[in-house]
């Protein structure tokens, strides 16, 4: 089933549904007085609802993470299986049909490194078993504070492959692997020394505590499959050997630095440790 049947689908609570928080027409979305839409974000949707027609747009699409995925599996990033729920959440798709071809993009709010979530998101999105599988196709993701980018990604899903228009927006980030990498570890030290003056200023820390799992787990989901499909690394570095670029692979995943769940819960302010000492 091509993307937009699947992503027609999806019912929000207009539709007695809690797939997602929104799916209709973009314009209808654009309307809303609600919408606490990002401003570059809405500067980009605007020009794209009024250069094409029937554009429609998902928010906030609700999906489970895969215990069955092999890659989840060798990442073995166990606290992301502690979240209840449908607990991945896909920020924006845009998606329309253009001469009979279905195309969707896969728009994450900019903030630095969301480019790398957006491709972990694209990852989790077009896994074996996922809903998605076969439309791998028909998705491209981008994150970025220029609206004009995200406009021309859109144009360019009916112009360009999905693989060389991704190829070509990763080129704007990273040159290459070991770039991404560097990316990814810094971002997720940064998430670490966040969370632990964040959490502490909350009441309530489980929505925070799941945002920052959620991102540790994009990050290496982001390292493991960037690594696995790439084979120039595969023939140059592992000599066609799969085995060996799996194992690298997962090594790759393993250096992304968190905080664990019960941690996460325990932060405690220096005075409160000072009061309580164990």
């Amino acid at each position: 089933m091509a993307i937009r049947s699947l992503l027609d689908l999806q019912l929000d609570d207009r539709h007695y549904g809690d797939n997602c928080l929104f799916n209709g027409y973009l314009e209808d979305y654009l309307s809303l007085e609600d919408s606490d839409l990002d401003p570059i974000l809405k500067d980009a949707f605007t020009t794209i609802n009024h250069n094409y027609q029937n554009v429609k747009i998902c928010v906030g699409l609700k999906s489970d993470i895969s215990q069955d995925a092999i890659s989840n599996q060798i990442i073995r990033y166990k606290d992301i299986f502690k979240l209840h729920g449908k607990a991945l959440v896909y920020p924006y798709i845009l998606y329309t049909t253009v001469e009979e071809e279905d195309r969707a993009l896969l728009v994450v709010p900019y903030e630095p490194y969301s480019y790398l979530y957006a491709k972990g998101f694209y990852y989790c999105m077009t896994e074996p078993g996922s809903l998605f599988i076969d439309c791998k196709n028909e998705i491209v993701a981008i994150s970025t504070q220029d609206p004009s980018r995200i406009v021309t990604a859109f144009n360019n899903l009916f112009e360009k492959k999905a693989g060389a228009l991704q190829r070509a927006i990763d080129h704007e980030h990273f040159t290459n692997y070991e770039e991404l990498q560097a990316q990814a570890l810094k971002a997720a030290e940064e998430q670490v020394e966040q969370a632990k003056t964040e959490l502490l200023e909350v009441e309530d820390r489980t929505d925070k505590i799941y945002r920052y799992i959620i991102n540790w787990f994009l990050l290496k989901k982001v390292l493991y499959v960037q690594y696995m499909v790439n084979k120039e690394i595969l023939n140059t570095v592992h000599e066609g050997n799969v085995k060996k670029q799996r194992n690298q692979a997962k090594l790759n995943a393993d250096q992304i630095q968190f905080l664990s769940y019960s941690d996460m819960y325990r932060l405690q302010k220096e005075e409160e440790v000072e009061e309580n000492p164990e």
